[in-house]
C-alpha cells in the first residue's frame, strides 16, 4: 500500500453533471477524500428511471469523465426492471463489474471500496470481494429499512450478509445507527458518520439577514415524501400573524401544481414564490437571500440542505426526523412535530427571537460538525485502521 490511500466509490445514486443535487453529497464526500490525500476513482451502473425525461436507452451507454481529478466510470441506461427489483441488483452487478474490470485496468486494485447504501451498490461491493477479495465498508442512508416503505424486508439475509462481510458499517445519524443495530441484528454494528456539507456553501460569503421583510426558504424535489403542504399550510398560518413575510421554495417535481393549488387556495400565492430547481451556486445565492429554512420532511436520515442552511449562517426549523435531531440544536433552530400549528408556533418563536441567533456562530458550528475536511479525515482515519488490521493478520 502506498502512502495514499486507494478509495474506489461505488455509489448507489450520483449526480449526472456539476449542480446535480441527486447523490450530490456521495460526489463532496469523494472530493473531500481526494483533496485530502487519498487517492479516489467511482464507479456507476446508472439505472435511471423510465418516469426520467432524460433519454430512454435500450443499451447501456459507458461514459467517462475526470471530475476534479477523481476517474469515474459510469454507465447510462434505463431501469427497465423498475419492479423487479432483483433484475435491478443483477443488471447493477453485471454493469458494475464491466467498470470495474476497466478501472482496475488504468488505475490498479483499490486498497478498499466505499459502497454508498447497500441497495444496490453494498450489493456490487460484495460481489468484488467474493471475486478479488477487496475489502469494502458499507454507508447506509435509505429510509426504507426504517419506514418499511419499500419491502426492502424481503432482502434482509441478503443485507445481513453483506454487512456482516463489510469492514465497518456506517450511517448518518444516531437514531437511524440504532434502528439498524436492531433491526439488522446479527453481531453487526452501525457506527454514525454524518454527510458533509460542501465547502461552496461554507467558503461562500455569508450575506446579512433581510431587514425589510421575514423570508422563508424551502428546498426539496417536490414530492410527497418531502412534505411540502406541512411547509404551505404552516407559513399560511405564519403569515396571517406576519403579514411582512415570504416563502420561497426550491425544486421541482410532481407535485408542483397540487402544491400551487394548495397556495391559491390557502389565498398566499402573493407570498410564495416556486423558484423551481436551480444549481448549486444558485442555491447558495437564494439561501444568502433568506432569513431562516424550513423544512418538512419527517423521513430524512440525514438532511444536506440542512446543513447546508448552517454552513450560510441561517437558521432551521425542521420537522422532526432521525437527521434533524442529530443536526439542529438550540443555538441554530428548533425542531417541531409534524404539525402545522405547532410548526408555526416554531417560527413565531424564531422570528420573535431571531436577535438570539448569531450568523457567524451558526456557521462556526456547521463547520466544526460537518465540515468536508473534518469528515474526511475521520473517514480516512477509519481506512487506516482497517487496511493496518488486515496488514497485521497477514504477517
Amino acid at each position: 500500500m502506498s502512502n495514499k490511500i486507494h478509495v474506489l466509490v461505488i455509489p448507489s445514486y450520483y449526480p449526472r453533471f456539476d449542480g446535480d443535487y441527486l447523490g450530490s453529497f456521495w460526489r463532496e464526500q469523494a472530493l473531500g477524500l481526494s483533496k485530502n490525500n487519498c487517492k479516489v476513482g467511482v464507479i456507476y451502473p446508472e439505472l435511471e428511471s423510465l418516469r426520467s425525461k432524460r433519454k430512454i436507452r435500450i443499451f447501456p451507454k459507458f461514459d467517462y469523465h475526470n471530475d476534479e481529478n477523481i476517474p469515474t466510470y459510469r454507465f447510462l441506461w434505463t431501469n427497465w426492471f423498475i419492479k423487479l427489483r432483483g433484475l435491478q441488483i443483477l443488471a447493477f452487478q453485471k454493469l458494475g463489474m464491466v467498470l470495474f474490470k476497466k478501472y482496475i485496468k488504468q488505475h490498479g486494485l483499490p486498497d478498499i471500496i466505499h459502497c454508498q447504501s447497500i441497495f444496490n451498490a453494498g450489493f456490487l461491493g460484495e460481489h468484488i470481494f467474493k471475486r478479488y477479495k477487496t475489502l469494502y465498508v458499507l454507508n447506509e442512508v435509505n429510509s426504507g429499512f426504517l419506514y418499511k416503505n419499500q419491502n426492502l424486508e424481503t432482502y434482509y439475509d441478503d443485507v445481513i450478509r453483506i454487512a456482516g462481510r463489510s469492514e465497518k458499517c456506517f450511517t448518518v445519524s444516531s437514531t437511524y445507527s440504532k434502528h439498524l443495530n436492531t433491526e439488522l441484528s446479527n453481531n453487526i454494528e452501525w457506527e454514525v458518520h454524518h454527510n458533509i456539507v460542501s465547502d461552496l456553501f461554507l467558503k461562500a460569503k455569508i450575506q446579512p439577514y433581510p431587514k425589510n421583510k421575514f423570508i422563508f426558504i424551502s428546498i426539496a424535489r417536490l414530492h410527497k415524501v418531502k412534505n411540502f403542504p406541512l411547509i404551505i399550510k404552516s407559513f399560511a398560518l405564519f403569515s396571517n400573524l406576519i403579514p411582512n413575510s415570504e416563502l420561497n421554495i426550491v425544486g421541482t417535481g410532481s407535485e408542483l401544481k397540487n402544491l400551487k393549488k394548495l397556495a391559491n387556495d390557502l389565498q398566499i400565492n402573493d407570498k410564495i414564490n416556486f423558484l423551481g430547481r436551480k444549481d448549486r451556486a444558485d442555491v447558495v445565492e437564494e439561501i444568502n437571500k433568506s432569513s431562516a429554512m424550513l423544512h418538512g420532511c419527517i423521513y430524512e436520515t440525514f438532511g444536506v440542505v440542512l446543513v447546508e442552511s448552517l454552513a450560510l449562517g441561517r437558521p432551521v426549523i425542521a420537522a422532526k426526523s432521525p437527521g434533524s435531531e442529530d443536526i439542529i440544536t438550540n443555538k441554530v433552530g428548533l425542531t417541531t412535530e409534524n404539525d402545522e400549528q405547532k410548526m408555526c408556533e416554531s417560527m413565531l418563536y424564531m422570528y420573535k427571537n431571531f436577535n438570539s441567533y448569531n450568523i457567524n456562530e451558526i456557521r462556526d458550528y456547521c463547520a466544526l460538525h460537518f465540515s468536508e475536511k473534518e469528515l474526511s479525515i475521520k473517514l480516512i482515519n477509519h481506512y487506516s485502521s482497517i487496511l493496518k488490521e488486515k496488514k497485521i493478520e497477514e504477517l
